[in-house]
């Protein structure tokens, strides 16, 4: 099997904490942790918080002979009083679904029926140490760099964010000129304000003009001004955006929409730091650090005579690619809490947390409109609804159908067999199906999720007909 290295770091570093009133069952559990190369250490009931308060550990397994909400919940109430974001994990008989529910209601990280299925629970129980690291990380960031989870209202902790944090830190120590490219809704407007938040000129003016937005006719003019009766109408001087700017920053966002003769005119304040307001003769000087931004490829604008190559070597001296949501699933859950913390302080509403499958669904999504999309389906869930968990159905019909769809035929079959037993071969293809287009093709990284090595997954993709 093909081991990744954040599997590696997680099997050096992982200890778990496996609370049982069964020595057959520990032994059982043990046996997985063991060959996931975790630590385990033992407790009881009556000494969790003795043994939580002695040893570091990252996750909590409960072993119960048979399904009770109640030890799930006296066992949270001790988690939670040490460790708010330490998942539990249940293991226990259960007569029935609503049992295994009613658990995870009330806090349980995951729940797993007797007889225990050992490869999904090493799976969920990795993927729940996983988010416990990153959520520890996050914490340690806020205690040394005084950082919650975002940069001057920028939310993320993945890898691709933490540099652009670092890149955002050293630029705005300088005056140079900064280009931020990315899709719709990624964020380039925070990006360019906390660049200016963090630079010298913070306590001066943060000026922000959409050169898409207003007609090309007017952009020049609310650039750079005009004087009194230089055109009509022009009854009094007016100071455009550059003027206004002086001493700080303006941000020119969707740069891609400036036609070419007013692209000229921009190189030209960019040579020289000034420019003339139009009708007027006077050669202004201001120092104004320049920030733009644009949803489109520049380069290929340029490659296509849409954008001057000259002004896109002016803009382009420090670029900062921002990625889509797509390409940074694992700060969606914590942007989505974030989304919910602020809606439900607005609405005053009693939302806390989110309901498994509900995120699920949030993960599954590729959000073409990327965090602006998310933040506005957390909003609308919290507007039109009241409960503790943001459930699945509070979510939009996209969502929804988006997190379903690769397991209708899952559900087909379950429905044509009475919902208890399903063919394994189905179960398998479908899983392989949904590894690969999660992994954008990559057998590697599919192999990875799936806990088989590269040449099984292809061998098995070969026999599923899914590649050549």
């Amino acid at each position: 099997m093909k081991k990744t290295k954040r599997d590696s770091e997680i099997k050096m570093t992982s200890t778990v904490m496996v609370v049982h009133t069964s020595v057959v069952r520990r032994k059982d559990i043990s046996a997985v942790l063991a060959k996931a190369g975790i630590k385990e250490v033992h407790a009881t009931i009556s000494d969790v918080a003795t043994q939580l308060c002695g040893h570091a550990v990252d996750a909590v397994v409960l072993i119960a002979e048979r399904s009770s909400e109640a030890m799930a919940k006296e066992i949270l109430t001790v988690i939670k009083g040490i460790d708010d974001h330490l998942p539990l994990m249940v293991v226990a008989k259960s007569k029935s679904v609503e049992e295994a529910v009613a658990i995870m209601k009330a806090g349980a990280y995951d729940f797993f029926p007797l007889p225990l299925d050992h490869l999904r629970f090493q799976h969920a129980l990795m993927k729940a140490i996983e988010l416990y690291t990153l959520t520890k990380r996050v914490f340690l960031l806020e205690n040394q760099m005084g950082w919650h989870g975002s940069c001057a209202g920028i939310v993320g902790a993945s890898p691709k964010m933490e540099e652009i944090f670092r890149m955002i830190q050293t630029v705005a120590k300088t005056n140079t000129t900064v280009l931020i490219q990315g899709e719709s809704g990624t964020g380039k407007e925070l990006v360019a304000k906390a660049i200016h938040t963090f630079s010298p000129k913070a306590k001066k003016v943060f000026v922000d003009i959409n050169c898409g937005a207003i007609p090309r006719e007017l952009l020049e003019n609310e650039l750079f001004g005009h004087e009194r009766g230089s055109y009509t109408g022009a009854d009094r001087r007016y100071q455009g955006s550059v003027e206004r700017a002086h001493g700080g920053s303006l941000f020119l966002d969707e740069i891609s929409e400036m036609d070419q003769a007013l692209q000229v005119k921009l190189l030209r304040f960019l040579q020289e730091r000034s420019f003339s307001r139009i009708g007027g003769s006077e050669s202004i000087a201001v120092d104004v650090r320049i920030i733009a931004a644009t949803n489109r490829n520049l380069a290929d604008e340029v490659a296509k005579g849409r954008f001057r190559e000259d002004l896109y070597f002016r803009l382009n001296v420090i670029p900062i690619f921002l990625p889509p949501l797509r390409e940074r699933r694992e700060d969606i859950p914590l942007l989505a809490r974030f989304f919910l913390d602020k809606y439900t302080a607005k609405s005053e509403k009693i939302f806390v947390d989110f309901a498994s499958d509900a995120l699920a669904a949030l993960m599954a999504f590729d959000w073409p409109g990327n965090v602006r999309e998310l933040e506005n389906v957390i909003e609308r869930a919290v507007v039109l609804h009241n409960d503790s968990r943001v459930k699945l159905a509070h979510l939009p019909e996209q969502l929804q159908k988006h997190r379903s769809k690769g397991s209708a035929a899952v559900s087909s079959a379950l429905a044509a067999d009475g919902g208890k037993i399903l063919p394994l071969d189905l179960v398998e293809r479908y899983a392989i199906e949904l590894a690969m287009k999660e992994c954008l093709g990559n057998i590697g990284d599919a192999a990875d999720k799936l806990k088989v090595s590269s040449a099984t997954l292809y061998r098995k993709l070969k026999g599923y007909g899914l590649r050549e």
